[in-house]
């Protein structure tokens, strides 16, 4: 059993020799997970009695602190120092803990170079100090803050010269997206990652992505707490897809709500009204995205995503190089697909890179098709959420047909993974017992096959 590091009495001068001696070689501190290195008290201890007033490791350049106890997380701050390059700071016992260490950031960390800053909540406090000085951090290179920013850092961020990732929450300030909205010059210029959260699909945000003028960039990820109209969803990714970012782009994530509302939503029951027609999502949404070539990544979680055949049928055509297509409701509620396993045909046949495939599949009917001409696929994975299946027979026979790699596993949703209906919570748990079956059934085909193509090799070497 591993035992935390402690003081049973306060250091004396010769203890503090020692200390500064040892502590001047340390350039990496971490401190997350179930077994603390240092107790309360002798952090308490370290900070109350050393002999002057400066970082506790005076060379540290990487610092990862999360921790829960209030008391112990305040002590990070006592390792701010000015040759910290990285920093990341991560689940607060409240989110209001994190604001005394971040407004000193440019003060005591002017080299920092990589940020990440996570909270409880999605979305931290909205503080002007903390944006003020995120602002002032001329040497970043990426940054992830769950925090909202004001409209200084934003800007501030988007001229830095080495800045290639970026991760930031866009608050619902009307000053923040009127500043947004009068850019009139090249921004984010050097951006390899682009992951922007915010409360709508706002013009403001349309329109900073017009101005990210980076030749490099392969991943944007938007994520709303509200959802977009299929309209506003078109314009975004029709911008997005226009040049210089559509001869780079590989990877487009599309999801709402915010992942912090998802369990106020289970708990509630909440579902918005399915029947408003200009929040469907259908492939006229994402045809835009085709004039990406190297497209290999495309992720859509809503609940107005319009999941059938069809849809499967015309991104398998229009995305050949994809190598993950994840199609999800933000939970599980009960909703059945309309894609049927048939449906993932086009895929299998016209994606041979697909590794990742995650899609809700009505699997009540055996499937008919069986296509023995295939060739070797790629394919690893499945997630399957909480479709429902009643033939694991004929599924296994199915797919076994069309995913040939031995790992290749099946991911379904479990009891306790959606709403707490009750009816939906026990079809949860038998339909992902009869997915476990599924999956085992078709490493065995697999492996079957691959001793019959061994056994047939080496006959027809023998003769």
């Amino acid at each position: 059993m591993y035992l935390a590091q402690s003081l049973t009495r306060p250091p004396d001068i010769s203890d503090w020799s020692l200390f500064l001696t040892y502590s001047a070689l340390v350039t990496s501190f971490k401190r997350f997970g179930p077994e603390p290195d240092l107790d309360q008290d002798t952090y308490r201890l370290l900070c109350l009695y050393r002999p002057e007033a400066r970082p506790l490791l005076p060379n540290l350049r990487e610092l990862i602190w999360e921790e829960s106890d209030a008391d112990v997380f305040e002590y990070a701050y006592q390792f701010l120092g000015p040759k910290l390059t990285t920093l990341h700071v991560g689940q607060p016992p409240s989110d209001s803990i994190l604001l005394p260490i971040l407004r000193s950031l440019h003060e005591r960390c002017p080299l920092l170079s990589h940020l990440s800053v996570q909270c409880r909540s999605s979305i931290g406090p909205v503080d002007p100090l903390v944006s003020r000085a995120i602002s002032r951090l001329p040497r970043l290179e990426s940054v992830d803050l769950a925090l909202p920013l004001f409209s200084d850092s934003i800007l501030a961020l988007s001229t830095l010269p080495d800045l290639a990732v970026v991760k930031v929450f866009l608050p619902r300030i009307t000053s923040v997206h009127q500043a947004l909205q009068a850019i009139d010059y090249p921004i984010f210029s050097t951006i390899s990652v682009l992951q922007i959260s915010a409360v709508e699909l706002e013009r403001s945000l349309r329109h900073l992505i017009r101005q990210t003028s980076s030749s490099q960039l392969t991943e944007v990820h938007l994520c709303t707490a509200h959802d977009p109209s299929a309209s506003e969803l078109r314009e975004f990714l029709n911008i997005l897809s226009s040049p210089p970012r559509k001869d780079t782009l590989t990877a487009v994530s599309i999801s709402s709500p915010l992942p912090s509302s998802i369990p106020l939503m289970i708990s509630m029951s909440a579902l918005p009204p399915m029947d408003l027609p200009g929040c469907s999502l259908d492939f006229s949404v994402f045809c835009p995205l085709t004039a990406c070539a190297e497209l290999a990544e495309l992720e859509v979680t809503s609940f107005f995503i319009k999941l059938d055949d069809e849809l499967i049928s015309l991104l398998a055509n229009a995305f050949p190089m994809l190598q993950s297509l994840r199609l999800m409701l933000p939970y599980n509620a009960g909703k059945v697909s309309e894609v049927t396993l048939e449906g993932l045909l086009p895929l299998f046949r016209q994606c041979p890179h697909l590794i990742h495939l995650a899609v809700p599949i009505d699997a009540t009917r055996p499937p008919r098709t069986l296509d023995d001409t295939m060739c070797p696929s790629e394919l690893l994975s499945i997630d399957v959420a909480d479709s429902p299946i009643l033939f694991p027979d004929e599924v296994a026979a199915f797919l076994s047909a069309y995913c040939t790699q031995p790992s290749f596993t099946i991911l379904a949703a479990q009891a306790h993974e959606g709403d707490r209906d009750p009816e939906h919570m026990r079809s949860r748990e038998l339909h992902s017992a009869l997915w476990d079956q599924v999956a085992r059934m078709v490493r065995l085909f697999i492996r079957v096959r691959i001793l019959e193509r061994r056994t047939s090799q080496h006959a027809t070497l023998r003769n």
